[in-house]
């Protein structure tokens, strides 16, 4: 195997090399490769290519393909295969307006079924968030905060529209971590809802959701369109 290829595969989170699967190691590479910019918007991802640098057989790169197609990171076109997910003002703008509509809502009725369990779980991913330096694996622990939100006292219909949704904002959250200080307002603005979970207040928390996906919009906005 490539050193280069060997390193991404071995160094990837806390979890040891031995007890993961083919399948989670491709899917790990290939997300942080993306959400680092080095396959860039655009890039084709040919499966048999993919599995010759990193030597292992293509079932495990085709099925990493379809889990960052459902993450939102990759799209199949008919004409030239798997590709990197492109990026679109319009697009984003339009699913943080749904997001800022809809999680408010939707935070109001969690946050009166939160267990503490629950709120342990996303107290330590907030932890885990606050000390990470890697930015692929900080949006990957922003993405399953914010989903863990909504696993309990919001009908299932909305919590698949928010999955989608942040599914679909996964790309512009890497790009908007450009942005100087982004990280660490983005860490406050979770400390902030983690309050307000804490406290039972579904007004608190609806409000610090806003003001957390406002920050986001602005952090993209500069710029990008």
């Amino acid at each position: 195997m490539p050193d280069q290829a060997r390193k991404q595969l071995v160094a990837m989170g806390s979890i040891s090399h031995a007890r993961r699967t083919t399948h989670e190691l491709v899917l790990e590479t290939l997300r942080q490769r993306i959400l680092s910019g080095e396959l860039a918007a655009g890039s084709r991802l040919v499966q048999s290519e993919l599995a010759l640098s990193m030597e292992v057989s293509t079932t495990p790169v085709r099925e990493a393909l379809r889990d960052l197609a459902s993450e939102g990171l990759v799209s199949f076109d008919p004409h030239v295969g798997a590709v990197v997910q492109g990026l679109s003002y319009p697009e984003f703008e339009e699913i943080y307006e749904v997001r800022m509509m809809l999680e408010p809502m939707a935070i109001r009725r969690a946050a009166g079924s939160m267990t503490e369990d629950m709120l342990d779980r996303l107290e330590h991913l907030h932890q885990r968030m606050q000390i990470e330096v890697n930015p692929a694996q900080w949006v990957q622990l922003n993405r399953e905060f914010h989903i863990g939100i909504y696993e309990t006292g919001v009908s299932s219909r909305i919590a698949v529209i928010i999955r989608s949704l942040l599914d679909a904002s996964v790309m512009y959250v890497g790009v908007a971590l450009g942005k100087p200080g982004l990280l660490r307002e983005a860490n406050e603005g979770h400390g902030a809802i983690m309050s307000a979970l804490r406290a039972g207040d579904p007004e608190a928390a609806a409000e610090a959701t806003l003001l957390h996906l406002q920050s986001s919009m602005r952090a993209f906005d500069g710029g990008h369109r």
